[in-house]
């Protein structure tokens, strides 16, 4: 979460600068308020809102109305802020006014724009008093005819960075940035707002999110379909299930009929010669073997990197535990019966170590119970599954189980207008007890909804209350297709996830299933299949598009790997950014369902080598390695595009000597800006606050260039004529700290 960086006060938030090989400069600027040398130039003035009016109190170079009835209360915040920024602008809406959008806050800088060019607008907000609100971005030349061009923005209830791109037409020197509140009765903060010319991607790898846990699938169903076939197609599926896809979670069920029935009436004494373990054997006589514990120790034998998470989950108790008799149709524990729910999990967990060698990581005691079914199911409501918790916490401690995970509620879905189901609702109520708080080690959900928009995630982000948030079963059930289109189901889910749910791990309902053809099944059952590894009637292998969307994620990013932060553009090309732990590796992840052209994507400082990888609907494209010949590691970006419906990722390989340098303690006393950029013979650097500083510049390699000790002043200029084109990396120093930021040369 971004208030978890709450107090790092001293971290430096590198400056990006992005070229273009155009007549213009770009710059992304971190907490930097710029004074332009020209009129009507970019960057936007003040877009941190950190510059005060001293005569109105308010920040420079932006001002907020409130006209035709239109009511709210402006003012400055300085609590729970974005990292490193010291103010942002909160607004209170009371009124929308006679047309209901007649509260709004403006840049009074007008900027220079040119017909035909894209400009993207970037900015941090939240809001207070509501799950979510509209704020509509406005982009239009006063001056100019039909330049009016708004985009509403939906805005959550935690620190978010929001994009949008807008075309020009027309020419305008005098071009205004306005943000109308369209919401009323709610409380909008606002910060951090740029203007670009062009489409980029920049990162800031200083600026980190959440930590994964990993990837992977259920074998809950289908092994006893698997081990019915012959050894030779059976090892191949697993083979690309479990080898070549290098996933690192797997889970499965907790069978109600291990301990049915009822051992003994005594809840801390098991009579283990009462179990049944048929359904976990390899017994072909009996027609309730599902072989799964062979399943499982092929898995864990034929993965190259190992399952760090084995994961248990039980559908229903034992049929004589619960309220309907049954395991099937719902029903819910009877009352009273916690402890002896706690033996029956607790038996499984020991019996499978001792019996199959294969040592259990965490458990969940309930599958969906938001949600009604006739198979097994249980369906407890969030104030019995919390009395369920906490006993099994206790017993999980007390029998020397502590290391075990506990997963909950592994709801049907992951929002509900609907009080009583969803994920986010159950989390909500379980959680106002803090026995349960700390009893639930990772938050677990389903995502069996058609559509889970940015709010949804944040919601449950936001209840979860900094928990590890797992997708522990995701699917697009009984899909025929096996194309893109099948695949976007998961790419949303878990781009949207990570970037807006705090997601960190996310799972296939199944790794392996048959799939079944329409004329193969009678009129108006299920067909198609929903897994990662199929096979057919006929026998044949079926790797589907989602099959190679997901090695994207199991194979280039794993556990350890931190989210960072990444700067888009507009809301059509999806994109997401991690680093290894050692800052070794940078990937970023790229996924677009209509053409993206020419954008420019940064290059990480100290890059060495770069892998690109592509998905799409073309044949050939099945996680394929792309030649990376033509990029330029030592320039600042690459110039790309993006076809339609097609998965990208790019693996840097990263000198992390070189890269540490943008990442050292500073004050605010030390914020710099360099420009031009890219410079051909001359730069100016202007700084804050006077102070003597030592200036130094390196290669792109690391090899020092430059270096030279100025007296106290808040303005340098260094002619750059003796270097050669290429990128380059500027330290200042001061007893206070230093700071640095990237620059290219370029002669044309």
């Amino acid at each position: 979460m971004l208030n978890s960086f709450k107090g790092q006060s001293y971290l430096l938030w590198p400056l990006f600068i992005i070229s273009m090989k155009k007549s213009y400069t770009l710059y992304f600027l971190f907490l930097v308020s710029f004074v332009c040398t020209s009129q009507n130039q970019l960057p936007l003035l003040n877009g941190n809102f950190e510059v005060l009016n001293e005569g109105t109190g308010n920040f420079n170079y932006w001002s907020n109305i409130q006209i035709e009835g239109g009511q709210a209360v402006y003012s400055i915040s300085t609590e729970n802020l974005i990292p490193g920024s010291s103010k942002a602008q909160k607004s209170e809406i009371v009124s929308l006014g006679n047309n209901g959008w007649h509260v709004k806050t403006q840049s009074d800088y007008l900027f220079e724009v040119e017909a035909e060019q894209s400009y993207t607008v970037s900015f941090w907000a939240k809001v207070e008093n509501s799950n979510s609100a509209t704020i509509k971005v406005v982009f239009q030349a006063p001056n100019v005819p039909d330049s009016y061009q708004g985009n509403d923005i939906e805005i959550s209830q935690e620190w978010q960075q929001y994009t949008h791109t807008f075309t020009v037409t027309q020419d305008a020197d005098e071009n205004k940035l306005n943000f109308w509140y369209m919401d009323s009765d709610v409380t909008y903060f606002l910060d951090e707002v740029e203007v670009v010319a062009g489409n980029s991607i920049s990162f800031n790898d200083a600026i980190t999110y959440q930590t994964v846990d990993g990837f992977g699938a259920g074998i809950k169903r289908r092994t006893e379909h698997l081990y019915a076939l012959d050894d030779e197609l059976r090892q191949q599926i697993e083979f690309f299930a479990f080898e070549e896809l290098e996933a690192n979670m797997i889970r499965f069920f907790i069978y109600h009929d291990l301990e049915d029935p009822n051992d003994n009436d005594n809840p801390f004494y098991l009579n283990t010669s009462a179990l049944n373990w048929t359904r976990y054997n390899s017994d072909p006589i009996l027609n309730t073997t599902r072989y799964v514990a062979e399943a499982l120790n092929n898995a864990l034998d034929l993965s190259s990197y190992g399952f760090d998470h084995i994961i248990g989950n039980c559908n229903s108790a034992p049929a004589w535990l619960k309220t309907n008799n049954s395991h099937n149709n719902g029903g819910t524990l009877v009352s009273g019966g916690e402890d002896e729910f706690s033996e029956f999990l607790v038996a499984f967990i020991n019996g499978m170590e001792s019996n199959y060698g294969i040592n259990i990581t965490a458990i969940s005691p309930t599958n969906e119970p938001d949600y009604n079914v006739t198979y097994e199911s249980m369906n407890t409501t969030p104030s019995e599954l919390s009395s369920i918790l906490i006993n099994i916490n206790e017993r999980l401690d007390s029998d020397l189980l502590d290391h075990v995970d506990i997963l909950s509620p592994e709801g049907f879905r992951v929002s509900s207008s609907d009080p009583d189901k969803s994920t986010t609702n159950y989390v909500n109520q379980m959680f106002l007890s803090p026995e349960v708080r700390s009893s639930v080690d990772v938050v677990a959900t389903h995502t069996y909804q058609n559509i889970i928009n940015n709010s949804e995630w944040t919601g449950l982000k936001t209840v979860s209350l900094d928990k590890p948030i797992w997708v522990t079963e995701s699917g697009n059930l009984n899909s025929p297709n096996f194309d893109m289109n099948d695949a976007l189901y998961h790419i949303d889910r878990i781009m949207d996830g990570f970037n807006y749910g705090g997601l960190t791990a996310y799972m296939f309902h199944l790794f392996y299933e048959q799939h079944e053809y329409q004329n193969e099944v009678s009129q108006g059952q299920n067909y198609g299949s929903s897994a990662l590894v199929l096979w057919d009637s006929n026998m044949n292998i079926i790797l589907p598009k989602r099959y190679y969307v997901f090695k994207h994620f199991t194979n280039l990013v794993k556990k350890g790997y931190q989210r960072i932060h990444l700067n888009s553009f507009g809301n059509s090309l999806k994109s997401l950014a991690f680093k290894s732990p050692d800052g070794s590796k940078v990937i970023i992840q790229l996924f677009a369902e209509d053409i993206q052209n020419n954008f420019d994507l940064e290059i990480p400082l100290g890059a060495t080598d770069v892998k690109h990888y592509i998905t799409s609907d073309n044949s050939i494209h099945n996680f394929s390695s792309q030649s990376t010949d033509h990029i330029d590691l030592q320039s600042n970006q690459i110039t790309m595009s993006v076809e339609p419906m097609t998965m990208q990722s790019l693996v840097f390989t990263v000198d992390t000597s070189l890269s540490t340098m943008l990442e050292s303690s500073i004050g605010n006393e030390m914020k710099l800006k360099l420009f031009p950029n890219p410079v051909q013979s001359k730069i100016e650097l202007r700084f804050e606050n006077t102070s003597s500083r030592e200036i130094t510049i390196y290669q792109h390699n690391g090899s020092r260039l430059y270096h030279k000790n100025y007296p106290s002043t808040k303005n340098i200029e260094i002619d750059v004529n003796f270097l050669t084109e290429g990128l380059y990396i500027l330290k200042s120093t001061t007893q206070h700290g230093q700071q640095a930021v990237k620059f290219v040369i370029d002669n044309q």
